[in-house]
């Protein structure tokens, strides 16, 4: 099995929620020549999950991954490893504007060698 493609987050879009964990609704990031990506924390999950791709994010000047999480309701959702139940250093990240359009990265992008 291959190596999960690494891919740092840059911004996230928030959602209104009172409860911490239901407040990422996507992760954002740069690709060089390849563009913008926009993930939904759905997609990331089983990014994650599927080891396709793996998410990082530097926060306090080192590098944090990006896990998934479940609430005592069994419910996933993603936080930054050091994070405990609340997802403290994604919420923190700078918030990708509304209206910005973003690509998403997807498999079939990096088997043509996009990425």
């Amino acid at each position: 099995m291959s190596l999960p493609i690494p891919l740092t987050v840059n911004q996230v879009s928030l959602a209104e929620s009172s409860e911490p964990h239901r407040r990422v609704l996507s992760l954002h990031g740069d690709v060089g020549r390849a563009g913008q990506w926009l993930h939904t924390q759905e997609q990331a999950i089983d990014y994650i999950e599927s080891r396709f791709f793996s998410y990082f994010l530097r926060h306090n000047g080192r590098a944090v991954r990006v896990v998934v999480g479940r609430t005592a309701a069994g419910e996933k959702f993603l936080k930054g490893e050091t994070d405990g139940e609340i997802p403290s250093t994604l919420l923190n990240l700078a918030a990708a504007l509304p209206n910005l359009e973003q690509s998403s990265l997807h498999e079939s992008q990096i088997s043509a060698g996009v990425a």
